[in-house]
């Protein structure tokens, strides 16, 4: 059996920092998600950049090795209180210097673990200010982008990740 967590984190121990700081990778509800926050704010460190998955089905397959599928969704979430910025500055600070390239070495992980077998094709979704306003879903304010991609996931021994080319 694939389980797509442990893959997953073994594969993102290899991405490099952002701005300074190593992504953590984490997984679960909006409860759970919660309980990580207060987790890390309570031992004066932080979880961002943040990779969050909360897609958690994946479909097993047996025959002629141990593989999977599933539709992974990936919450990749920055820290930023100042909710009062215009978009071109929000973009300056998260998007372009922490989440896009977030993202891109996300995608240089799928394309060079050698376990990922995908089409390459991923949707993503941005959200400044996610958490902010009526409907809070975290206990911190964030700018976020939401990467989905459909993967196949073998068993096969992760490859070392060159992430500078």
């Amino acid at each position: 059996m694939i389980i797509v967590e442990q893959r997953l984190s073994d594969v993102f121990d290899q991405l490099p920092a952002i701005d300074g700081f190593k992504p953590v990778y984490k997984w679960g509800n909006e409860y759970h998600l919660l309980a990580q926050l207060k987790a890390f704010a309570d031992s004066k460190k932080t979880p961002y950049p943040l990779i969050y998955q909360t897609s958690n089905q994946s479909h097993q397959f047996e025959q002629g090795g141990e593989e999977c599928t599933t539709r992974l969704r990936l919450v990749l979430a920055c820290q930023n209180t100042m909710t009062e910025l215009l978009n071109e500055n929000r973009w300056a600070m998260s998007y372009r210097n922490i989440l896009f390239p977030l993202a891109q070495n996300i995608i240089k992980a799928f394309n060079r673990a050698g376990i990922f077998y995908w089409e390459k094709e991923y949707d993503l979704t941005e959200f400044p200010n996610y958490g902010a306003g009526e409907e809070n879903h975290t206990s911190d304010i964030w700018d976020a982008l939401v990467f989905e991609a459909d993967l196949r996931i073998d068993a096969n021994c992760i490859q070392t990740i060159n992430f500078n080319f």
